[in-house]
């Protein structure tokens, strides 16, 4: 009897202390998802660029662009440069082609522009928009003057660092 008031104590502790645990440590993984949720939108890349393969000889590879010129490339096929590679740009060409992009009115352009010819590469730009979220647009043909002269813009940088020079397009 005497030792009832500390067992109910202990028990009473034993209840509470493991659900006082278990909310802290929700708190926690909740907090530490919010702060990886938002560093990719900060980090992440601001441009990306593919262009995908063909029945032919088509070079086939993508790269993502972030703002301060580090480029991740992957050559997939009739491609100089094979496999995945840390490329650089200078961030003033990235400023570039993000400021050519608004005076094209990027955010205008529709998300697709296909033909429906199973043979026909195509050209996927996804940008971020100052909102932090993704505009992506693949062309195909049937692509209006102004949406394909940006992605020759594009086209031409990229086709320089990745060493095509002039490689089939």
């Amino acid at each position: 009897m005497r030792h009832l008031p500390l067992l109910l104590l202990l028990s009473f502790f034993s209840c509470i202390l493991p659900a006082c645990a278990q909310k802290a440590t929700v708190q926690k993984t909740k907090t530490k998802k919010a702060s990886k949720k938002a560093a990719p939108t900060e980090a992440g890349p601001v441009l990306t660029y593919e262009r995908t393969p063909c029945f032919g000889t088509c070079p086939a590879y993508t790269m993502q662009v972030y703002a301060d010129g580090r480029v991740a490339y992957e050559g997939r096929s009739h491609v100089p440069l094979m496999g995945k590679q840390a490329l650089k740009l200078p961030a003033t060409v990235v400023a570039d082609m993000l400021r050519q992009a608004k005076e094209a009115r990027f955010e205008t352009f529709e998300t697709q522009y296909r033909s429906g010819v199973t043979d026909m590469p195509s050209t996927i730009v996804a940008i971020r928009q100052p909102d932090g979220t993704l505009k992506k647009v693949t062309a195909e043909s049937n692509i209006p003057e102004n949406v394909q002269s940006y992605f020759t813009f594009l086209t031409t940088q990229f086709d320089a660092l990745a060493q095509l020079k002039g490689a089939e397009k």
